[in-house]
């Protein structure tokens, strides 16, 4: 497992492979003082978790780790508000934003409120029709409902005319939101945002389901401190929404964000929540929960509903206790989802040819423009653009005179403050965001000036040279280390995402198998080695590549992999999920 001198090699994508440095005495230490492996010992060492953190790292998860809300500006004076709608009967109002983040946060406020004898009004903006958070519309129909207080969540804090409206009508808004705050607040009556310039809670990196999950646990006990008798779901118990949200918006697994999500998925493994249960049941999912399930099971599925189909089918399936409807909408965001791949392939295949035709122009940003693209898989295009040319990448849907436009970035490249400073300079009507991802709309007769613009703002931001982007690895194994004890013990330095990826191991002089192309465009084989171990393989969207066509042909090569334990029919077995290849070291 150790990388030993093993040089950095260049792969068949391009990248750089860099081995993880591990100090063999901390790795013994480690091995020694946790009883761990040296293996995860290795591993954690690699990844800067000596023998002074490696205990608590393996061993995190308490509840009293849990941040307290009350370091952020505004919660304590939002519950003050939501508990006196709450003792005093008053409507309350919830817009939440239409993505994973955005139905988690929504359907923990709405759980919490109706338990308490509260029945929120709900809107979900649909994403073609009226965009992205609250408008002045949405705002009137609560204002007409009833509503004494609303609450935004995952939206708002760029939202000025909104609440500026909202606050003509006499009627308070509660903003919870996690994009990028400007200098200027809009008017709300609290704006809890870690992300705001004046805030120094240093919980900049939670989403707005992790935020809205903190401000229900302090309305929970400040109800209890006023003598309310609680019917209320204890917050523990939505740690699973907290978690999907927090996956799902890709915030770093590290800190606060690790431990909420660890606790998440304890609670997700619990069950309590019928609309989790549906999806996994349509999945077929039937092993113990991880956070990549929640990022590519049930993200895709929720968010399906605010891209092709009803936003409200995302809240609906989160928030529901009826076991009965729950399978329903299951069903019908499983439907959703697979029309969400069609429209998602036609589009990406169109932004792929456009984007490699200007690829030779060597632009900082890849930016692509369609007229009839849905807007609701821009995105997930925009994603997939930054995976392939390892660049931020912005996708913009032509509508007659109007563009409406999705961008992301990779570590360490911000997207989301040149997007806001775009709009300040007037090349948008509306835009925000944060460092990987951004939203914005404006005017198709602006997009070359908007290009150039974003071009010099990541240039400016960038390093630097043009090193080629890098691929970390944790060490080398050979094929029949590749097996379900291994992969069962790395859980342990768990949950994986982003700022904690997934162990990625190099297999030397490996054969391809049996490959062949599985779904639309993936590769599938058995990887052998010298040591006679094989074990399944696939390599994702990477059919039509160098990559693919390196695993068809069979022939020896290096592979970047992670090990990926699953059950099936209640045995577990290990595969590898390939991440890279590269020519044969010898």
């Amino acid at each position: 497992m150790n990388a030993g001198s093993a040089p950095p090699e260049r792969s068949l994508s391009g990248r750089i492979w860099q081995y993880r440095a591990a100090d063999e005495q901390a790795v013994e230490a480690v091995a020694r003082t946790t009883g761990v492996s040296d293996g995860l010992a290795r591993l954690l060492v690699g990844r800067g978790i000596g023998p002074d953190q490696a205990g608590q790292w393996l061993h995190a998860g308490a509840a009293h780790e849990l941040p307290d809300g009350s370091s952020i500006l505004d919660l304590d004076h939002a519950v003050a508000l939501l508990a006196d709608a709450v003792v005093l009967k008053r409507r309350i109002g919830i817009l939440g934003d239409y993505d994973v983040d955005g139905a988690a946060s929504t359907a923990q406020l709405v759980r919490f409120l109706r338990a308490v004898g509260a029945d929120p009004v709900v809107h979900i903006p649909d994403r073609v029709t009226e965009g992205y958070g609250p408008s002045t519309s949405a705002i009137n129909r609560f204002h007409a409902a009833g509503v004494h207080l609303v609450v935004t969540v995952d939206c708002g804090v760029t939202a000025f005319k909104p609440l500026g409206h909202a606050a003509g009508l006499g009627l308070p808004v509660i903003v919870v939101d996690h994009h990028v705050a400007e200098a200027e607040l809009p008017a709300a009556a609290a704006i809890v945002n870690p992300n705001r310039a004046d805030d120094r809670s240093g919980l900049g990196t939670l989403t707005s389901s992790a935020l809205t999950w903190l401000l229900v646990r302090a309305l929970h006990g400040e109800l209890g401190r006023r003598g309310l008798r609680l019917a209320a779901p204890d917050p523990e118990s939505l740690l699973d929404l907290a978690a999907l949200g927090t996956v799902c918006d890709l915030a770093p697994l590290k800190g606060a964000n690790r431990i909420l999500v660890r606790r998440g998925l304890r609670a997700l493994a619990r069950g309590g929540n019928p609309g989790l249960r549906a999806m996994a049941a349509e999945a077929d999912l039937d092993e113990s929960p991880q956070a990549w399930h929640l990022g590519f099971v049930y993200g895709p599925r929720i968010n399906a509903a605010g891209r092709v189909g009803d936003p409200r089918l995302g809240l609906r399936v989160l928030e529901t206790d009826d076991a009965v409807e729950a399978g329903r909408v299951a069903r019908e965001l499983e439907l959703l989802n697979r029309r969400r791949q069609s429209l998602e392939a036609q589009v990406y295949a169109d932004a792929l040819a456009q984007a490699e035709v200007a690829d030779g122009e060597n632009q900082a940003v890849v930016m692509v423009v369609g007229e009839g693209w849905h807007v609701g898989v821009i995105g997930i295009v925009a994603s997939r653009l930054v995976d392939r040319f390892r660049r931020p990448a912005v996708v913009c849907a032509r509508e007659g005179g109007g563009i409406r436009g999705s961008a992301r970035s990779l570590g360490g490249i911000d997207i989301g403050g040149p997007v806001i400073r775009a709009r300040q300079a007037g090349l948008l009507e509306a835009g925000g965001g944060h460092p990987m991802a951004a939203g914005f709309s404006g005017q198709a007769d602006r997009l070359e000036a908007l290009a150039s613009f974003l071009n010099a703002e990541v240039n400016a931001a960038r390093p630097s040279g043009t090193a080629p982007p890098m691929l970390m690895l944790d060490g080398v194994l050979a094929v029949s280390g590749a097996n379900v004890a291994l992969g069962t013990e790395l859980e342990r330095a768990g949950p994986f995402g982003v700022g904690n990826p997934l162990p990625c191991y190099a297999f030397h002089r490996v054969f391809p198998v049996h490959a062949r192309v599985v779904g639309a465009n993936h590769v599938s084989c058995l990887l052998a080695d010298d040591t006679r171990g094989r074990v399944k393989a696939i390599a994702f969207r990477t059919a039509g590549t160098a990559v693919g066509e390196a695993l068809l042909r069979g022939r020896p090569v290096d592979i970047a992999g992670q090990i990926q334990v699953s059950t099936w029919r209640g045995r577990k077995r290990a595969e590898v999920h390939i991440q890279d290849v590269a020519a044969c070291r010898n």
